[in-house]
């Protein structure tokens, strides 16, 4: 039997400070379900809402419950959301208070802390979803928070099932964040349990796509996108056939980014774009822009370069990124490869060398050596053959870094021989380039000039 954790691992565990391995030790453990040391967690399940607190197989075991939960009565499902209707006005009261809450405030969301029952387990959730962007480590320490909350509900007090679906939800949830903290098996594991809870709950038809949702992500990162795409067909039908519009477009976002990076961009345009029309954007604003973005990127990448350049003078990301350095500079680069199709080589250019300083600055390689070899091609445009073969050079350097040594390197290494005899075109350029935005999600592919 696994020996129980320390007060000194859980609290390593919430400040930081653990090793990986010891690290994953802890989460393994909390994730069996030790409930002695899920208590231990408890007293810090507040701290969470503080500001001050920051930390940086043969088949589809899922599947056929995704399918078994289509048949389910939705009237049990209509139950349990009934009986948190009755405290959302109480709900949203305390989540506006903690989203308001600044450093100058007490430390502790009063109005989060005086919850109790399911609806604290609910607001732990939504708060730990809208840490998605902002925080990944808050929003992992939000949901174990959350997953304690559960396993504290008395069955006999709030139903049997209804417990069982709080506690795969906030398990289910718990792996989403794990997910985003690029811990892929222990995501896996963590869905495996929510969907084994969820089997004994009500048969919410939401919480199984939600989970589908999850899982399609879970398989988008780990590039598995001919799997991800059929568990995001999964997800929409449910969630149509639960008649929830908006989470139904979210899921057709995500099938249309999936799409993009499955290498087809023009399909990819009209999913994001149906997604867009059925999602509520102040629900989730966040996503609307990350969605428009998507858009413009499509198009620009199916050379629709006017359409692209139309829509980003109309589309308020510039306002919509400026707390979130990262995609704006996403967005400079995407900016740059519009000017770039229009002919625009000097805005192109200033715009993709501010966006490549700005990956390099922040580590982000890969993006840095997609935005260099965007900035070669206007280079080479431009008659500036030396500066094309140094920035070969170095994204051959990036890639190095990035343990690309399979075909990736090869078409870097076919593109440098060509500056060397000064046959080097705009054309074959743009072709390694593409072929690498491809490979990162395609790794199997192999490169032909």
């Amino acid at each position: 039997m696994a020996r129980h954790l320390s007060k000194g691992e859980v609290a390593g565990f919430i400040y930081g400070g653990l090793g990986p391995e010891e690290w994953r030790r802890v989460v393994r453990h909390l994730l069996a379900g030790c409930r002695r040391c899920n208590r231990k967690l408890s007293p810090f399940a507040d701290l969470l809402i503080r500001d001050e607190v920051r930390t940086d197989g043969a088949g589809d075991p899922l599947k056929d419950f995704y399918d078994q939960a289509l048949d389910r009565a939705a009237a049990k499902a209509q139950r349990y959301r009934s009986r948190h209707h009755r405290e959302s006005a109480r709900l949203e009261h305390a989540l506006e208070a903690a989203r308001a809450h600044t450093a100058e405030d007490p430390p502790v969301c009063k109005e989060v802390l005086g919850l109790d029952g399911p609806t604290r387990v609910e607001a732990l959730l939504r708060l730990s979803f809208e840490e998605r962007y902002r925080d990944p480590g808050k929003m992992l320490l939000l949901a174990f928070s959350a997953k304690t909350a559960a396993e504290s509900l008395d069955p006999a007090e709030h139903g049997v099932t209804i417990v069982a679906d709080l506690r795969a939800r906030a398990v289910a949830e718990l792996g989403n964040a794990l997910r985003v903290k690029d811990e892929w098996k222990l995501a896996e594991e963590a869905l495996i349990s929510a969907h084994k809870l969820a089997a004994e709950g009500t048969g919410d038809l939401l919480l199984s796509a939600r989970m589908a949702d999850i899982m399609a992500s879970l398989y988008t990162d780990r590039r598995l996108l001919g799997e991800a795409l059929d568990m995001l067909e999964i997800a929409h039908r449910i969630y149509r056939q639960a008649g929830d519009r908006h989470l139904a477009g979210r899921v057709l976002i995500s099938w249309g980014m999936t799409t993009f990076y499955d290498g087809r961009p023009r399909e990819a345009v009209r999913l994001l774009r149906q997604g867009l029309s059925q999602i509520d954007v102040e629900r989730d604003p966040g996503l609307a822009s990350a969605a428009r973005l998507g858009v413009v990127y499509a198009l620009a990448e199916s050379g629709e370069y006017q359409e692209a350049a139309r829509l980003l003078l109309g589309s308020g990301l510039r306002q919509a990124f400026a707390a979130d350095p990262l995609n704006l500079l996403k967005l400079r680069g995407v900016e740059g490869k519009v000017l770039a199709g229009l002919g625009k080589l000097r805005r192109a250019e200033q715009a993709l060398e501010e966006a490549l300083d700005g990956f390099l600055a922040r580590e982000r390689e890969y993006d840095a050596a997609l935005v260099g070899l965007e900035l070669a091609a206007v280079w080479l445009q431009q008659g500036k053959t030396a500066e094309v073969a140094e920035m070969v050079e170095e994204t051959i350097d990036l890639l190095h870094c990035l343990g690309f040594y399979n075909e990736g390197l090869k078409a870097a290494l076919i593109l440098r021989e060509a500056c060397r005899r000064q046959e080097a075109t705009v054309g074959l350029v743009r072709q390694v380039r593409d072929f690498l935005t491809r490979l990162h999600w395609q790794p199997h592919l192999r490169f032909a000039v």
